[in-house]
């Protein structure tokens, strides 16, 4: 037995061996240990360097990196958990500000010593003189201060988060029930909005040089306009010279688009479109052999076309084939000139504006919405202006929805059936003149999103200058440029009352709610209230003693005056 033994351990000698011939590490292969002997020989060398000390100890910041660390994270994560208390569980704060409000929302301002109500936030800042937002105050903080009575400006604006966009865009659109005849069409059937900003606006065709909207007002259906490249110019009833120029045929006519005033009031005037009659017309040219003055010369060019001259006493002038056909219509003669160079070789002189006229006889168009659009970019000298059409209200499934719909005012003014602009914010704006090329900065306004205009008022100094500044700062508008708006874009907003500091300061006791204009409520997705019955309708109404009325500059530049207006926001106006 004990051989076997024997035999059997040199039996598994060889075998050991093998095994740790085979787990052995290659001899290329670096192990762990041997790295970081490396790197703290390495760290050694940089300690015996820089400190010269070669132990190996480490360095004495590394306590206070791991220091350092720990405290901002343990920070951060306070911070955090404060923040997400503050959102689950918020507290008012326990001191006294300028500008207090209640968890109810009721809103409150020092003034004097005391504690006054005040019927909204403009109110509020134009009493204190600072652009402060509200604070949530307690009861007891609120119970601190001595109490007054109710102040603040009735119906001004809660909510002063002004736009600044780089380009100012304001159009103006008519849109009819296609439902109704034309020839039955009143103002009542016309949506008229006023869609500001270019946010909101989603397709329409321009008039171009080709396309043009023979319209009458809705409120003087005699007249005839001819709106085409971005103007308006009215051809007479019975001007039929001008008409057979322009293509206006009486069927045409009759059926001319009725457009609201407030649209038409908005696009620029031309002259009228008739042919004019020439000084001497009709009297032997001194420069054009064989013509008079007012004759037409008919050229054909290389590429088969026509060309038309028009004779003066000094010489020719090419114009437009409608203004030739005007004058042919009138009594003019027209002359087939066979040699071109003949007519080349006159003289050329300027005799009419042939630019006011349209260039080609255009095509008129007749769709359900009409529109004309102001933009001007910051920088820009000059304003562009354009006439554009569409099937539909060329505006995007957020502005059907964002529509407000303004109630009508007394009838003194032109005004909008509806406001269009992007929900939650409002507009800073300068009135500034129609004219494209105007440099008028007239008064300052803010419009709100529901669609009413505030004037905002100046104050005046003792030694007599007048500035807006305390008011804008007050408002919160002084670090901001206004955007500026055509005045006759400006008068189809609702009229509100005047954002003066002098107004806000003045304790009202009681309202008088003839004269207080609510907050708009918000009716987006409910039906509108039901028609009064009969009864109701044959009950006497009370009367009511109107309110004092405000004064707005804008309104008295032009010589009229409208009472505030109340504004709503309108369903019904969600699916056009």
């Amino acid at each position: 037995m004990a051989g076997n033994s024997a035999d059997g351990r040199q039996a598994e000698g060889p075998k050991r061996a093998r095994n740790r011939t085979d787990t052995a590490v290659p001899w290329y292969v670096t192990t762990g240990r041997q790295i970081k002997g490396y790197k703290r020989e390495l760290n050694r060398i940089d300690e015996a360097l820089s400190r010269q000390d070669v132990r190996g100890v480490g360095s004495p910041l590394t306590r206070l990196r791991g220091s350092l660390s720990v405290s901002l994270v343990g920070g951060v994560l306070v911070l955090v958990a404060a923040f997400i208390v503050s959102l689950i569980n918020p507290k008012p704060d326990s001191g006294v500000a300028a500008i207090m409000t209640t968890r109810s929302g009721g809103i409150f301002v020092q003034f004097n010593g005391r504690l006054h109500p005040v019927t909204n936030l403009a109110s509020a800042r134009l009493i204190v003189g600072k652009p402060e937002e509200a604070k949530v105050a307690t009861d007891a903080a609120l119970r601190s201060l001595p109490t007054g009575p109710l102040m603040g400006i009735p119906s001004a604006p809660n909510l002063l988060s002004p736009r600044t966009d780089e380009t100012a865009v304001w159009t103006v659109c008519d849109w009819r029930d296609t439902a109704v005849p034309l020839s039955l069409l009143k103002t009542g059937d016309i949506t008229t909005a006023v869609i500001a900003g270019d946010d909101m606006l989603d397709g329409g065709t321009d008039l171009g040089n080709t396309r043009a909207v023979l319209v009458k007002p809705a409120g003087d259906p005699t007249r005839l306009w001819l709106l085409y490249r971005d103007t308006r110019a009215e051809v007479g009833r019975g001007d039929y010279a001008a008409q057979a120029a322009l293509g206006l045929t009486p069927s045409l006519i009759e059926s001319a688009v009725t457009v609201s005033p407030s649209l038409l009031a908005t696009i620029a005037p031309s002259p009228v479109l008739t042919a004019p009659r020439l000084v001497n017309q009709g009297q032997p040219s001194p420069t054009v052999n064989g013509s008079a003055i007012g004759d037409v010369l008919t050229v054909t060019t290389a590429s088969g076309a026509r060309a038309f001259y028009l004779v003066g006493s000094g010489g020719v002038q090419q114009v437009s084939p409608v203004l030739a056909q005007m004058m042919i219509n009138t009594g003019a003669a027209q002359k087939l000139v066979d040699d071109p160079a003949s007519v080349q070789a006159m003289p050329r002189i300027a005799i009419v504006d042939d630019s006011r006229f349209p260039a080609q006889v255009p095509t008129l168009v007749s769709e359900p919405a009409l529109c004309w659009s102001w933009t001007k970019t910051v920088g820009e000298l000059t304003a562009h202006t354009r006439i554009f059409t569409n099937s539909r209200m060329p505006v995007t499934e957020s502005g059907r929805v964002a529509a407000v719909h303004l109630l009508p005012n007394n009838g003194t003014t032109d005004q909008a059936t509806d406001s269009i602009t992007r929900p939650g914010y409002g507009w800073y704006a300068r009135i500034t003149g129609d004219s494209t090329d105007s440099v008028a900065a007239e008064q300052l306004l803010w419009i709100d999103p529901n669609g009413t205009r505030f004037p905002i008022d100046v104050v005046i100094a003792r030694n007599g200058g007048v500035s807006y500044d305390p008011t804008v700062k007050a408002l919160g508008f002084d670090s901001i440029s206004p955007t500026p708006i055509p005045a006759a874009v400006a008068k189809l907003y609702a009229p509100g009352a005047t954002l003066s500091i002098k107004n806000a300061q003045v304790m009202q006791g009681t309202i008088n709610p003839s004269s207080q204009v609510p907050n708009p409520p918000s009716t987006q997705g409910q039906p509108p209230p039901p028609p009064p019955s009969e009864e109701e309708e044959q009950e006497p109404s009370s009367p009511q003693q109107p309110g004092p009325p405000t004064a707005d500059p804008a309104a008295n530049a032009s010589g009229e005056t409208a009472t505030p207006v109340p504004a709503v926001n309108d369903p019904s106006t969600a699916g056009r």
